[in-house]
């Protein structure tokens, strides 16, 4: 497994904390986790993802030649073994892809990893006769010959091209009807290269061999079905293999060193009750680029008395000192650079998600039984959000937090624009916990609940998902 550098520990202690000690120092010889890069630091999100590429062709190819590999990042060599039978790759990865194919042909299979939620995701690579956005890249080139552009060009063209919007009504599978700059609600605080990952990834799907998908049944039936059956322009075998949560044990095994969080999550079940914590959590990257509209939220939790834990995890998180001043003098809040969220979310103690709807956060709060509240940014957020206040009703989705020329146009399935401004942010924001105090909230956690349930079966003997992984390896390890 080739992760960048930063992930090694978090990876291992996943790892470990799920198989446990004795099962780990058997695993350990055949779960072989590297990075081919050396530790870096950087909020640039593509210079760490060029270094990965320029060093993945050299430690593919002692793969595929059956070599020794060492880590760059910590020095660990391991041992030779087999040229693998297949490689699968994040489908955005498409330098590595071709790398693969220089090295190994077509003799050994690509299989993509598609994360993500998967009605937005498809969207990248299903073409436009399926409600998909087509081939981007081919629309970028024909507006740079049109143009006389530069290569140098290029990124602003695709940029335009991917953001540009109309108040075209968009129906895609899997999704509620959405105008197409929906799926712009925010302006962002840095600059991500979503037309390059989106042109990547169309790319990518058309090349490579078939897809793993990380996405359930249990939550995304109608385009798994689809992907899963085929269209006349999608003939890629495909394997639903999530969700992918751990075990019990090693949720509550993933928490070391995290008594602060222990301490204060079990306090607060004892003052407060069970169902009573709100985890505020934007993932690795995204924050929002109105900190003030966070800081109206922190107060109206420390008004209403709803104990919370913040986590800061984004390179670009940044809380104005006087409300971090305020929520200690609350003790109500815990504000972290990095939180142990699966533990957390497993507690007994909380009750409710404030995510941007990543995939990954979606699933544990799910798995977990725990609705949300939904303030998406980029990539597939806003249409997750949309997906799960109006399709699954396990969320609430803030308008009001919405920014930009696109954010704050109304929305096709209530006609609602935001108002602007911290007071409308902290008016809405009451509403929420009244809301997800009364009965409506209590049967958004039945039906989250209800979800938890078909994942936990997805994955027994004869669920979906264990069957979908032995049929991959059937194909692709065990022949």
């Amino acid at each position: 497994m080739i992760i960048g550098p930063q992930f090694l520990g978090l990876a291992r202690s996943e790892i470990a904390s799920e198989f446990g000690d004795e099962f780990f120092d058997d695993a350990r010889r055949r779960l072989r986790i590297l990075s081919t890069t050396t530790l870096f630091q950087t909020e640039n999100l593509m210079g760490a993802m060029t270094a990965l590429i320029e060093t993945y062709a050299t430690a593919y190819e002692a793969l595929a030649h059956g070599k020794s590999i060492a880590c760059a990042a910590e020095g660990t060599v391991f041992d030779a073994v087999p040229a693998p039978v297949v490689v699968v790759l994040d489908f955005i990865t498409l330098p590595q892809l071709q790398a693969t194919r220089t090295i190994s042909g077509r003799t050994t299979p690509i299989v993509a990893w598609v994360t993500g939620h998967t009605s937005s995701m498809a969207r990248w690579f299903l073409p436009e006769s399926a409600s998909g956005i087509g081939d981007l890249g081919r629309k970028i080139d024909v507006e740079v010959a049109r143009t006389g552009g530069t290569p140098e060009d290029i990124g602003e063209k695709a940029s335009f091209l991917y953001k540009q919007t109309e108040g075209r009504v968009v129906k895609a599978i899997g999704l509620p009807d959405m105008y197409d700059y929906e799926f712009f609600p925010q302006s962002l605080p840095f600059n991500v290269p979503m037309s390059m990952f989106v042109r990547a990834a169309h790319q990518f799907m058309a090349e490579c061999d078939g897809a793993l998908v990380a996405s359930a049944y249990a939550i995304e039936n109608e385009i798994l079905s689809v992907l899963k059956s085929g269209l006349p322009d999608w003939k890629k075998e495909t394997y639903i293999v999530g969700p992918l949560v751990p075990t019990r044990h090693g949720i509550m095994s993933s928490a070391p060193g995290e008594e602060d969080v222990q301490d204060f999550l079990n306090k607060k079940l004892h003052k407060y009750g069970e169902n009573s914590v709100l985890l505020i959590s934007f993932g690795t990257a995204f924050w929002t680029s109105a900190p003030e509209y966070l800081e109206e939220i922190i107060d109206v939790l420390i008004e209403k008395k709803v104990p919370f834990i913040c986590s800061m995890a984004s390179p670009v998180a940044r809380v104005n000192p006087r409300t971090i001043d305020k929520l200690n003098a609350s003790g109500l809040g815990l504000m972290k650079e990095w939180i142990p969220q699966k533990y957390i979310l497993n507690h007994r103690a909380t009750g409710w998600l404030l995510t941007h709807c990543g995939h990954s956060s979606v699933t544990e709060a799910l798995a977990a039984g725990v609705p949300m509240i939904a303030w998406p940014f980029d990539a597939d957020q806003p249409g997750a959000a949309a997906y799960l206040s109006e399709n699954l009703h396990v969320a609430f989705e803030l308008i009001e937090v919405r920014t930009g020329t696109a954010g704050t146009r109304p929305l096709l399935r209530n006609g609602r624009a935001p108002k602007g401004g911290r007071d409308a942010v902290g008016a809405e924001f009451r509403r929420v916990i009244d809301d997800f105090r009364s009965p409506k909230g209590i049967n958004m956690r039945s039906k989250a609940e209800e979800i938890g349930r078909k994942f936990t079966e997805a994955w027994q003997e004869n669920g979906t998902s264990r069957q979908e992984l032995q049929a991959f390896l059937s194909k692709y390890v065990y022949t």
